[in-house]
């Protein structure tokens, strides 16, 4: 006479086996979504006027730097590239890719809020600002290397206007 081994699940086996996989299986997400502790944080600069500035004036910013637009009492800031997917010098990518620079502009009665521009490589954009026209005629490097850009290391050439 042959032994079978039972395969059915008994519902003592069932109690016990489930409480053990919601246990596994939530140390594995804890384990998979735990936050590198020697990351380090994002960290945005609060950019301070260096320097002054006219309308018109063809205005380069690196970043974390601002202008104070001389007679309008208004601050333009580049605070950072928030995300820049362009494609990297010397590199054949499929898509051309796009920067998003992320600058504000601001005065004692006039605050829009921040200001973001998508950039395509080699172009530049334009956006109004209350009475202002901002135009961003670069963003540098064009393109970006291919180890990529130090969040300090971009720099914008811009336009102010006011209508």
């Amino acid at each position: 006479m042959i032994n079978r081994v039972s395969t059915r699940f008994r519902p003592s086996m069932v109690r016990l086996v489930i409480p053990v996989a919601m246990l596994a299986l939530a140390v594995l997400v804890a384990t998979c979504s735990s936050d590198d502790s020697n990351a380090a944080p994002t960290v945005t600069p609060v950019p301070q006027a260096s320097s002054t500035a006219s309308l018109d004036d063809v205005i380069s910013l690196a970043t974390g730097e601002a202008v104070e637009i001389i007679g309008e009492n208004v601050t333009l800031a580049f605070h950072r590239v928030a995300d820049d997917s362009r494609c990297p010098a010397g590199a054949q990518c499929v898509t051309a890719g796009t920067a998003v620079v992320v600058m504000s502009l601001k005065g004692p009665d006039f605050d829009p809020g921040q200001i973001e521009f998508l950039v395509m490589p080699g172009g530049g954009g334009i956006t109004l600002a209350g009475p202002y026209t901002v135009v961003l005629q670069s963003l540098e490097p064009d393109p970006p290397p291919k180890g990529g850009v130090e969040p300090d290391g971009y720099r914008v050439t811009l336009i102010v206007s006011k209508e």
